[in-house]
């Protein structure tokens, strides 16, 4: 009998080519001998002895005969066409662009995945969409990372924000078995493939598993392997089955069973229930299950708790086992750049909306020009600014770049406002002085404004220094957030310390002007409607008599009624009055003038 063969070469489940060529559909598979009997190339098998995992579409899925595209070249397997992969196919995207009833929809790849959402980067625009996994229209255990998939762009109806709906996945399409199973590795992988010289089928290794008596074979690679472990012939091992829409099967997810040293995993506890939580994985951005009372020693774990642990199959699904803690900062997500960027804020935080990080941990973008001079958008989160302050659109910022070891994504962290950011915005900035402090925030004594002003901590800018009584500071004015206008009070934002003896509250206007006491300073001073009352000066300006107040603080020697004394005027900055200040009596100065000439004498 004449049999087609099946490309026997494996790539990673999943990868493809945008500029891989579609051929014309296979032609039907032949028969062959029983594989028991007569072990052909990997993959050939007769029609009649299909394994139970493929006869059962509720187990693999079921192929239209009219959707199988070629990969290119013709129906051996090992000529022709050198592709990367053997999943590529037509995408369903065609379909719907021909038919105008239905909304447009868009591509995009999967770059990350969470416990119940993921996001997707668009191909078609500079975007990247929330998802939720409610609205996947397949099995979500079956989308990974860099799968490319179709969906409509719509908006959340509570925060206003662009996010993917009807979400489905596009060809290549590898749908992968419910239920892990056991085999056995029969042929290893090549790893002295020096200046990458070895063919595919050098670096494909095989697996055997048994189904209703007959032995299958399995290609695999290296990135199909979970643990990084290195798999020799004879190994035990359990993998999920992987099978595109040309019906080839794979090995994928495949982890070493019962090795004689435990594979041991590591990650960070991101969530706990009342007797369950959620391990978020170092070495995969995916989260695994675990049970209280798998924590080794009794020891009771927390969110953001550092972990190492094995992971075990039960039910075909996994759990993460025998877990101990670890250091701080043992587990690390992230390799964080040395090199200090310089951006502009596109999309700042929304710090008053609660549910911000159910949409997107990461929300904030900056955009900055890469060494290349092309434009780059990375995005930030709440912790990535040096302190809590308040950014806006526009700002101008500094930055490092951390990238995640398990999918490469970058973000900007270590966010500081740069000062020019105040020079080209031309956003008001007052000065003053802290007057007081509680516990996490204080208030301002303003220059320009009779009350004292609200501000947290959390607005300092400068995160080394510690904030104290009396130190002047410049800051923008804000109505409060998130509050009605006409209950809400002012607020101290973006709160940058300044040099000692910046800060003036009084401006100098003329000086050595001499007058009379014509009122008496209180002791304490009077307040009365919103104005301080002090103690009256009358003096001769030109062919005036003009009045002004003074303060006990003010002078050397409390005055009284009829004293003639020397002054100087200021301008209170806030209110905009004249003040008496250096008060000092003329009898007072003749005698101090006196003492000097004896003294010289």
């Amino acid at each position: 009998m004449n049999a087609m063969r099946i490309q026997t070469t494996f790539p990673p489940i999943g990868t493809f080519t945008l500029d891989s060529t579609l051929g014309p559909p296979p032609a039907q598979q032949q028969s062959q001998p029983p594989i028991s009997q007569h072990p052909p190339p990997i993959g050939i098998f007769d029609a009649n002895e299909v394994p139970e995992i493929i006869q059962n579409p509720a187990t693999i899925g079921v192929f239209q005969s009219n959707s199988v595209l070629s990969n290119g070249g013709g129906s051996g397997g090992g000529g022709g066409n050198n592709s990367s992969s053997i999943f590529s196919s037509q995408s369903s995207s065609s379909s719907a662009a021909n038919d105008p009833s239905q909304a447009t929809r868009e591509t995009g790849i999967i770059e990350k995945l969470l416990h119940s959402y993921g996001f997707i980067q668009c191909c078609e625009r500079q975007a990247r969409l929330f998802f939720h996994f409610s609205q996947f229209s397949g099995n979500i255990d079956h989308l990974k990372i860099g799968d490319p998939v179709e969906f409509e762009m719509t908006y959340d109806r509570r925060t206003g924000k662009p996010i993917a709906s009807q979400v489905s996945k596009i060809a290549p399409e590898v749908v992968l078995s419910e239920e892990r199973v056991t085999g056995t590795v029969t042929t290893e992988l090549r790893t002295d493939c020096a200046n990458n010289l070895l063919s595919s089928n050098e670096t494909t290794g095989r697996i055997s598993y048994e189904n209703r008596g007959e032995c299958f074979f399995l290609p695999y690679t290296k990135d199909d392997v979970e643990g990084n472990v290195n798999l020799r012939a004879g190994d035990k091992v359990s993998f999920q089955i992987a099978t595109n829409q040309r019906g080839n099967l794979g090995a994928c997810h495949i982890r070493l069973e019962n090795p004689a040293q435990p594979v041991k995993y590591r990650g960070v506890v991101c969530s706990m229930k009342e007797s369950f939580g959620f391990i978020e994985r170092a070495d995969v951005v995916k989260e695994i299950f675990f049970h209280f009372s798998e924590a080794e020693g009794n020891v009771e774990l927390r969110p953001g708790d550092d972990v190492e642990f094995t992971i075990q199959t039960r039910n075909g699904r996994e759990f993460a086992c025998n877990i101990t803690r670890l250091a701080p900062g043992s587990v690390i997500f992230e390799d964080v750049d040395t090199t200090i960027y310089k951006g502009q804020v596109l999309k700042p935080l929304d710090r008053n909306n609660a549910t911000r990080q159910t949409n997107d941990p990461l929300p904030g973008r900056i955009r900055y020009r890469a060494a290349d001079y092309s434009e780059v958008e990375v995005p930030f989160g709440d912790k990535d600014q040096k302190g809590d302050f308040t950014l806006r659109h526009g700002d101008w910022v500094q930055f490092l770049l951390a990238t995640d070891r398990r999918d490469q994504l970058q973000r900007a962290t270590s966010i500081s406002l740069l000062d020019e950011t105040f020079k080209v915005s031309g956003e008001k900035r007052e000065q003053g002085v802290v007057a007081s402090l509680k516990d996490g925030f204080g208030f301002l004594r303003c220059v320009e404004r009779n009350l004292r002003l609200f501000f947290h901590f959390t607005e300092v800018l400068d995160t080394s220094r510690e904030i104290a009584v009396n130190d002047e500071v410049e800051f923008t004015v804000v109505q409060e957030p998130g509050v009605p206008y006409n209950t809400s009070r002012l607020h101290a934002i973006r709160i940058k310390h300044l040099p000692p003896n910046t800060v003036q509250f009084e401006m100098l206007m003329a000086s050595n002007i001499e007058g009379s006491i014509t009122r008496e300073a209180p002791k304490s001073p009077v307040k009365s409607q919103d104005r301080v009352e002090g103690g009256v000066i009358t003096y001769d300006h030109g062919d005036v008599k003009k009045t002004i107040m003074y303060f006990l603080k003010d002078c050397e020697k409390p005055p009284r009624i009829g004293d003639r004394v020397r002054f100087d005027i200021y301008l209170v900055k806030r209110n905009k009055e004249f003040i008496a200040v250096n008060v000092q009596l003329i009898g007072q100065l003749q005698q101090l003038h006196q003492q000097q000439l004896q003294q010289q004498q």
